[in-house]
Parts: C-alpha cells; sequence; structure tokens
C-alpha cells in the first residue's frame, strides 16, 4: 500500500444530530458551545476549499463535473455518465489511498478532509482521474463509459 489512505472528515457525533440552523447550547456562563460552533464554521470553510480544489481539478483534468456534499461525512460527489456501474467505479478510487463509497442514489462520493495539504488534493485528484480515464476512457469529456452490462 502506497502512502496513506485519505480519510473523510466526520461530523462529530455531537453536531450529527442538530437540524439545520439549530446550534449547541451549554450551561450558562460556559462558551464551550459558542466556541465548537466557531470550529464548525472553519471547519466547513476548509472542506468548501478542499472541495472546490478538487472539483476544479477534477473538470479539468478529465471533464467531470464534482460538487461538495455536506453530511456526516465529507465529500465531493462526482457525475458520471449514465449507466456507469458506479459500484466499480467507487471500489476503484478507494483502492487507490482514497475513501470512495455509493450512496443510496448510486452516486460516487470521494472523501475530502478539512487538513488535506495541497498534496492531499493532487492525490484525490489524481486517483479519480485515473480510475475515470482508465476504466471511462473519459479524459476532457470522452464519451465511452464502462456500463454495467459490461
Amino acid at each position: 500500500m502506497r502512502g496513506q489512505k485519505l480519510m473523510a472528515w466526520h461530523l462529530p457525533p455531537l453536531l450529527a444530530g442538530l437540524a439545520p440552523g439549530q446550534s449547541i447550547t451549554g450551561p450558562p456562563g460556559s462558551t464551550v458551545a459558542w466556541a465548537q460552533m466557531r470550529l464548525l464554521e472553519a471547519t466547513r470553510m476548509a472542506l468548501a476549499a478542499v472541495a472546490n480544489d478538487v472539483r476544479l481539478g477534477l473538470q479539468e483534468t478529465v471533464g467531470i463535473a464534482a460538487e461538495w456534499a455536506e453530511g456526516e461525512r465529507a465529500s465531493v460527489v462526482i457525475s458520471l455518465p449514465e449507466g456507469t456501474d458506479t459500484q466499480f467505479i467507487a471500489r476503484a478510487i478507494d483502492l487507490e489511498n482514497v475513501e470512495a463509497w455509493c450512496d443510496e442514489h448510486n452516486q460516487v462520493h470521494v472523501a475530502i478532509g478539512p487538513w488535506y495539504s495541497t498534496k492531499d488534493v493532487d492525490q484525490v485528484v489524481l486517483s479519480t482521474t485515473k480510475v475515470v480515464h482508465v476504466l471511462l476512457g473519459l479524459h476532457g469529456g470522452g464519451k465511452r463509459h464502462l456500463s454495467k452490462q459490461s
């Protein structure tokens, strides 16, 4: 195995159950909840920056769109051609030392984290590009793809 596998950042359990717009509270006089919410805001900003760099890298190198997927596991969702065996693609990316998975809608998620260095972002882009290029023949918007029937 080359290097350490890049894994998705997980939303802490304390924050995972919050409804949108809801914030955590603490005992009177405590600033812990306030500080934790500021930390979450800063983490989201870092995740958005990483997701944007990955999105731009994938668009430039292989011509596929990617979008930040906020949730309990931080990721970008990549857009693949209709009929693509997404489970196969996710497993192939995962084997490249970048955590990847399919959601309940069969969309491929590729892990991002707030502490990814520029080198880590490059690894995410390179690993995803390599899999998409080799298995689907895509390079800047190609048309050939691996279907579930293949």
